[in-house]
């Protein structure tokens, strides 16, 4: 009966070792896996909820700050809105926030708002109603209002900001 005993708190004893072993293998194995899932999740980037408000496709960095034409989750009007008093020959050209910098930020034209160096087509549709501007890209929309315009300065406040851009006219 003593070596039953022995025999039974051995083979406890081994299968009480083999199953915290195990545990702690399992533990580790899924702290792993939530870690490099949260690398590559763009949920976690905080990008997704511009661009998709149902929650059917999580976009990562890279389709955020492209226009990606195979996510079309807003309506855009076919051609570009102007109903203003400002003045348009003013307004239209090509504007950048550094004169110093490689290249310009955007063109303004009666039929666009090109997005200068853009992945895939930098032509937006926009409204410009008042002193309110409103460009459709394909995945979401940027709204802003005019404060001011003139031959060499424009000044936008964007949504969601307090903060005046002063761009100016691109000149090289």
């Amino acid at each position: 009966m003593i070596n039953k005993k022995k025999h039974i708190n051995s083979f406890l004893a081994g299968f009480l070792t083999l199953f915290f072993i195990a545990c702690n293998n399992n533990k580790q194995t899924k702290n792993n896996n939530l870690t490099n899932s949260n690398v590559l999740d763009s949920v976690n980037h905080g990008y997704n909820e511009l661009a998709n408000p149902n929650k059917l496709k999580n976009l990562t960095v890279s389709d955020y700050n492209s226009d990606n034409l195979d996510v079309e989750n807003i309506v855009k009007p076919k051609k570009s809105t102007i109903n203003t008093k400002l003045d348009t020959n003013l307004l239209f050209g090509i504007w950048t926030l550094d004169p110093k910098g490689p290249h310009a930020d955007f063109e303004l034209t009666n039929k666009s708002f090109f997005v200068v160096d853009y992945d895939g087509n930098g032509n937006m549709p926009y409204e410009l109603i008042d002193n309110n501007l409103k460009i459709y890209y394909n995945d979401f929309t940027q709204e802003g209002h005019i404060v001011s315009v003139d031959k060499d300065t424009l000044k936008i406040i964007w949504e969601h900001t307090e903060h005046i851009n002063s761009y100016v006219k691109w000149t090289n």
